[in-house]
């Protein structure tokens, strides 16, 4: 159950997403039909063989990843707190004759028939909207069946902390520790996606940034044991540093399996 100190924070959120949305179509069915895959390589070698796997795709949007698992055999259930992204997504989905369902859902108060998972997923861009890492992998935990895998695949909290300064130049644009004592600098290259389309300052966007070793720990607390931790960079996201785009964390893939 999501504590009531989040409502007001996952409300105002949850309204800004649903106006975003429209700018925010995901990818095109003709590339999905193709076999474009929405998931990265690194993610496939960790989710392994899907056939048979039921996976819970959780802030999903129109589940662009999740319909990559449905290809590869998965049954996926799809959970984000946008209708027009689980409308969109289902018509989609639908098109394309595969097995995945899609629903309105706070990923911080699951609904209770979600359960028996073998794999829960989250992808780039889904942790900072967790008020609570401790609640929302409790909640995640009980979708899992004994040995199920949780898959976090985020950008790094680096990238989320660091703006490109010029050429082998970065800045630092906020705490990568989650004080408060340091002043925010905007970058707009951080912002997601259809945010500047819809600038609303009584629903602003309300994220947070959570550095690696409070996830880890979070999920040790939770009785998760960590099966892997991988860094990695993506040149795209640290446009302008020159030739030492691929020497920083852009990404990171963390995987952990319920333990009883």
């Amino acid at each position: 159950m999501r504590p009531k100190v989040y409502d007001g924070i996952v409300l105002r959120n949850a309204k800004r997403w649903e106006v975003m949305a429209k700018h925010r179509p995901g990818m095109r069915l003709e590339d999905h039909r193709a076999g474009v895959s929405a998931l990265e390589l690194d993610e496939l070698d960790l989710l392994g063989d899907l056939s048979g796997k039921r996976v819970l795709h959780l802030a999903c949007a129109v589940c662009d990843e999740g319909i990559t698992m449905a290809t590869l055999g998965a049954t996926v259930v799809g959970v984000d707190i946008s209708e027009t992204y689980v409308r969109n997504g289902q018509d989609k989905v639908n098109a394309l004759g595969l097995d995945v369902t899609l629903r309105v859902g706070d990923m911080i108060n699951l609904d209770q028939d979600l359960h028996d998972f073998d794999i829960a997923y989250i992808s780039s861009g889904g942790i900072c909207w967790v008020p609570d890492l401790d609640d929302w992998l409790i909640g995640v935990r009980n979708t899992l069946k004994a040995g199920g895998r949780v898959l976090i695949s985020e950008h790094h909290p680096f990238w989320e902390t660091m703006g490109v300064a010029g050429e082998r130049q970065l800045i630092v644009l906020s705490n990568f520790f989650g004080k408060h004592d340091l002043s925010v600098i905007h970058d707009a290259s951080k912002s997601a996606i259809g945010a500047a389309q819809t600038a609303d300052d009584e629903n602003s966007l309300n994220s947070f940034v959570w550095n690696i070793g409070a996830m880890v720990s979070a999920l040790i607390r939770q009785d998760f044991l960590i099966m892997a931790l991988q860094e990695l960079p993506d040149p795209e996201m640290f446009r302008g540093l020159g030739e030492a785009a691929d020497c920083v964390p852009a990404v990171y893939r963390l995987m952990a399996k319920r333990v009883e």
